[in-house]
C-alpha cells in the first residue's frame, strides 16, 4: 500500500485518522508541524499538523487447493499469531503515545511521562512544551532521572511563569480604596469579608466596606452580616452618583472595600454601569475576581470583557473546588495581571492567603495542603 498523507488541525486528530483509515499497524513515516500567518503578518495565525503514514502492504494468499507443503504446522501458526497480537499491541500502544513523543524531539524521552501529567492536568501542550524545556536547561542530565530535582524544577518553572502582586497595601491613618470585581457567582463578597477580617484582626488595620451589589437578594444583608460580626462601617451606593457620598460617610477608616454586583462577561450593559461606579470611586486598586473552576474559554471572556474595569490585580477563588488548575495557569500567565490572593475555601478569613511564587506550583503538581494564611504568605 503507498504512504498517504493526512492533515489536521492538531496532532492527536492526525493520528486518530490514520488509526481509523489505516488502522492500528500503520506507520508513522513522517510527521511535521506547520504555522502561517495571513498575508503581511495580519491576523491569526494558522498551525496545522502534518503526517505520512504507510498502512503496510496486504497481499492476498493466492488460491489453492488443500494446504500448501510449506505451510506452518497448527502451534506454530498459533505462536505466530500470538507474536502478531503482541506487536499489534505495542504499535498501538506506541502511536496513542505519539501525541507525546512527537512534542518532546528536543528534550529527553524521561520527561514524557511529567508532559503526560500536565496535560492531563488541563495544562495547554505549548505551555506544557516551554516548562518542561525549561527543566531541562536547568538540569543536568544525572538529575533528569530523580523524580524530587524534577520536580523541584517543574515547580520553579512554573513559579516564574506567573506575576505575583503585594498584599494590599494600607497604612494606618491613610484611606485607600480597593474594589473587587468579576462575574456571577465568583465569590465577591465573602472574599470581600476575608480581607476585611485579615487586615483588622491579623494587621490591625481599620477598614470599611462600600456594597453595589444591590442586585442580588440578600447581598446587602450577607455584607451587613459580617460587618457587625467585625465591628466595621458599612455603607450601601445604589447608584454612582451615591458613591462619594458612601465613602464619605465610613468616616476615618484606613482602607474601603467596595463589594461590586456580579456581571455576566456577556452584559456590556452592565459592565458599563460597574466602570460607571469605579469612576465616581477613583479606587486605587481594583482586584479582578474569577474562579479556579471555570473553564479556560470563560476565563479568557472574562478578562476580556472586564478589562474595561482597568483592574490590576488578579484574586484566584474556589481552589478547593477546582479539580485542576492547568488552565487557570496558562489564563494567568496570558493575563498581564499580577495574582493577588488566592481563596480555598468559605472559612472567614482563614481560607485567604495572598498569591505567593509556590502556591500555584503546589497546586498544579497534586499538594492541596492548607493555606498560610492572610498575614503569612511567602514574599514574592
Amino acid at each position: 500500500m503507498a504512504s498517504r498523507r493526512f492533515r489536521a488541525p492538531t496532532m492527536k486528530e492526525a493520528l486518530e485518522r490514520v488509526r481509523r483509515e489505516l488502522g492500528p499497524a500503520a506507520t508513522i513515516l513522517e510527521r511535521r508541524e506547520h504555522r502561517r500567518r495571513s498575508w503581511l503578518g495580519l491576523g491569526p495565525e494558522r498551525r496545522w499538523v502534518e503526517v505520512i503514514a504507510d498502512g503496510g502492504e496486504t497481499v492476498p494468499p493466492p488460491p489453492h487447493l488443500g494446504t500448501p507443503a510449506n505451510a506452518p504446522a497448527p502451534p506454530v501458526r498459533e505462536q505466530m499469531g500470538q507474536e502478531l497480537a503482541r506487536l499489534h499491541a505495542m504499535v498501538e500502544r506506541l502511536v496513542r503515545q505519539d501525541r507525546i513523543d512527537h512534542l518532546l524531539l528536543d528534550l529527553p524521552t524521561s520527561l514524557a511521562p511529567l508532559y503526560a501529567r500536565l496535560v492531563e492536568a488541563d495544562v495547554p501542550e505549548a505551555l506544557a512544551r516551554r516548562l518542561l524545556r525549561d527543566v531541562a536547561l536547568r538540569l543536568e542530565a544525572d538529575e533528569l532521572d530523580r523524580p524530587e530535582a524534577v520536580r523541584s524544577a517543574l515547580r520553579e518553572a512554573i513559579e516564574e511563569a506567573v506575576a505575583i502582586a503585594p498584599p494590599i497595601a494600607a497604612v494606618p491613618g491613610v484611606r485607600r480604596v480597593v474594589a473587587l470585581v468579576g462575574p456571577t457567582g465568583v465569590g465577591k463578597t465573602t472574599t470581600v469579608a476575608k480581607l476585611a477580617a485579615g487586615l483588622k484582626l491579623e494587621r490591625g488595620l481599620n477598614p470599611g466596606l462600600v456594597t453595589v451589589d444591590t442586585y442580588r437578594i440578600a447581598a446587602v444583608e450577607q455584607l451587613r452580616t459580617y460587618a457587625d460580626i467585625l465591628g466595621l462601617p458599612l455603607a450601601v451606593a445604589n447608584e454612582p452618583r451615591e458613591m462619594r457620598g458612601a465613602l464619605e460617610s465610613l468616616g476615618p477608616v484606613d482602607l474601603v472595600l467596595i463589594d461590586t454586583a456580579g456581571r455576566s462577561p456577556r452584559d456590556e450593559v452592565k459592565i458599563r454601569e460597574l466602570t460607571e461606579f469605579l469612576t465616581a470611586a477613583r479606587p486605587d486598586e481594583v482586584h479582578l475576581v474569577l474562579s479556579a473552576t471555570s473553564s479556560g474559554r470563560a476565563l479568557r471572556s472574562a478578562l476580556d470583557r472586564f478589562s474595561a474595569t482597568r483592574a490590576s490585580r488578579l484574586i484566584l477563588t474556589k481552589l478547593d473546588e477546582a479539580e485542576q488548575v492547568g488552565g487557570v495557569l496558562s489564563v494567568v500567565g496570558h493575563a498581564g495581571l499580577p495574582l493577588s490572593y488566592l481563596t480555598t475555601g468559605q472559612a472567614v478569613p482563614d481560607d485567604l492567603e495572598p498569591a505567593s511564587r509556590g502556591r500555584l506550583g503546589l497546586l498544579l503538581l497534586g499538594d492541596r495542603a492548607e493555606g498560610v494564611g492572610i498575614g503569612r504568605a511567602d514574599q514574592p
